[in-house]
């Protein structure tokens, strides 16, 4: 064997050493995003998004106790939107009283032969100042639980 063809050989192998390794470091990457961070629960977007994941999760209970005591209390129940959905923080305006937490409501549903459908809008939480926290007053009605906290 030439010394040629023993370069070309360790150039091959070491080209595919690479791209397994950046393929591992994709795969790596895109499994261990886990859960986003948690935000403090005392702050309006930390309360939103506890809020969500109760809701997402099925805990009507737990996403109740996020709501203002006229919203929470009788709840006439409204059944939140069915299918994989994901909450994105767009933005928070907060006043000495009252916040306004704005966000992204992507919703997945089925697959068809093209892939997940899915939806996306723009929402708003209202949120009151209570105490040394916050509760929320209307949400996105993709995410409402309680009639009297939809935005209609």
């Amino acid at each position: 064997m030439s010394e040629q063809t023993k370069r070309s050989r360790a150039l091959i192998i070491g080209i595919l050493v690479a791209i397994v390794a950046v393929v591992v470091v994709a795969i790596v990457a895109v499994f261990a995003g886990g859960d986003p961070a948690q935000r403090d629960p005392a702050t309006p977007e930390g309360v939103v998004q506890r809020y969500a994941q109760a809701v997402i999760d099925g805990d009507i209970d737990g996403a109740r106790s996020y709501l203002v005591e006229d919203a929470a209390d009788p709840c006439d129940r409204v059944e939140p939107i069915d299918g994989a959905v994901r909450v994105t923080l767009i933005d928070t305006v907060e006043r000495d009283d009252s916040a306004r937490v704005s966000v992204r409501i992507t919703s997945g549903f089925g697959s068809g032969p093209l892939g997940t459908s899915e939806f996306e809008s723009d929402g708003v939480f209202d949120l009151d100042r209570s105490g040394d926290g916050w509760l929320i007053a209307t949400t996105p009605w993709e995410l409402t639980v309680c009639a009297g906290t939809g935005p209609f």
